[in-house]
């Protein structure tokens, strides 16, 4: 049977739409947003808007395309933490990521946006492999404060597929690899795989190296003083350390091709930032090394930074001790909402409620 499958991705900086056809044809396209347009963007109705009208502009340029459709997936949001997998886009679901209960992040109007296309063509629209899919193991939960939990929020569809990727190139299945997985793009996450499982990673918000937008971790007396030396309101502080932190705190800008550029004519201050993102980005993938007790097939990059030369260098001659080293610049989510769509339309793969 032919399937046609309509595949959304919000992420913190583009929306892009892609359709899978059974013959395996892939089209897709992604729009990038500029940061005076992001800015523009308070509240979740709002933010839903801008992205349903950028999803809605590229249906109606490819109508012929997009004529016939037999399952909507979108990437997942901050819901409460999930089994892998394939889920149903319901009501709860919603909820969640309209209220922000369990985080903020542009992915959250995703699933609403899969929804609202859903009704109009009659079928079926999921999530799969959510960033908050939970495969954590328990001392990976412990944060240093009995009230507080680590949670799972990495790059899941990004991180499997480079994952499996370097598994393939490696002559081994997944599931019987120890991999060490770093996300690089808008939001960068390190994952250790052990098993064909996640089993401790750095969340993609509030932990792990600084970003082109957010900070990663930081001192804590720090934090604390700044929260209650400046005044600042939750929303305010939040727009602080997830959009204008990073490297756009230091540079006034998030575009790594900018900053590379400005490095290559002799810029001290970019040469130092791109190093510093490069220097936190390896201790956090050497802390995972340790969490896979020194058993590790390869290191594994993937996300759009690879193509910063710059960058790559310097995490190449940190943490080349640990082993092979694979490089898959860019990302295939869209290729694996695909997968997982199929799988889901072909009855390989059960397809659960969200509760």
């Amino acid at each position: 049977m032919m399937h046609a499958i309509l595949l959304i991705n919000i992420g913190s900086t583009s929306t892009k739409v892609g359709f899978f056809s059974g013959k395996g044809t892939l089209i897709k396209k992604a729009i990038s947003h500029s940061a005076k347009d992001l800015a523009r963007l308070h509240g979740y109705d709002v933010w839903l808007r801008f992205h349903l009208t950028t999803v809605e502009k590229i249906l109606q340029r490819h109508k012929k395309e997009f004529e016939k459709i037999n399952l909507i997936v979108s990437r997942g949001g901050l819901t409460k933490p999930v089994e892998g997998g394939a889920y149903s886009i319901n009501d709860a679901m919603l909820h969640d990521l309209c209220s922000g209960k369990y985080g903020w992040h542009p992915c959250n109007v995703g699933p609403a946006i899969a929804y609202e296309i859903a009704k109009r063509f009659e079928v079926k629209a999921i999530i799969y492999d959510s960033p908050v899919a939970d495969e954590m193991e328990p001392l990976a939960r412990f944060s240093g404060l009995k009230e507080i939990e680590r949670k799972a929020a990495f790059h899941v569809l990004s991180q499997k597929s480079a994952a499996r990727k370097a598994a393939k190139e490696l002559g081994i299945s997944y599931e019987q690899s120890n991999l060490i997985v770093a996300h690089l793009g808008g939001g960068i996450t390190i994952g250790a795989h052990k098993g064909g499982k996640i089993i401790d990673g750095t969340h993609g918000l509030s932990e792990g190296p600084l970003t082109p937008q957010r900070t990663g971790a930081l001192p804590l007396e720090d934090v604390l003083s700044l929260c209650y030396s400046r005044g600042f309101s939750e929303k305010e502080l939040r727009r602080k350390l997830f959009s204008r932190g990073g490297v756009e705190s230091y540079l006034g800008t998030h575009d790594i091709a900018s900053v590379e550029l400005r490095a290559g004519k002799g810029d001290e201050e970019a040469i130092l930032v791109l190093k510093a993102m490069g220097y936190q980005i390896c201790k956090a993938i050497c802390s995972m090394a340790a969490v896979l007790e020194g058993h590790i097939d390869a290191v594994v990059l993937t996300g759009n930074l690879c193509l910063s030369k710059s960058l790559i260098g310097e995490i190449r001659n940190r943490v080349s001790f640990l082993g092979p080293l694979f490089i898959y610049p860019g990302e295939d989510e869209l290729e694996c909402l695909a997968r997982g769509g199929l799988a889901v339309l072909r009855g390989e793969e059960d397809l659960r409620e969200y509760t």
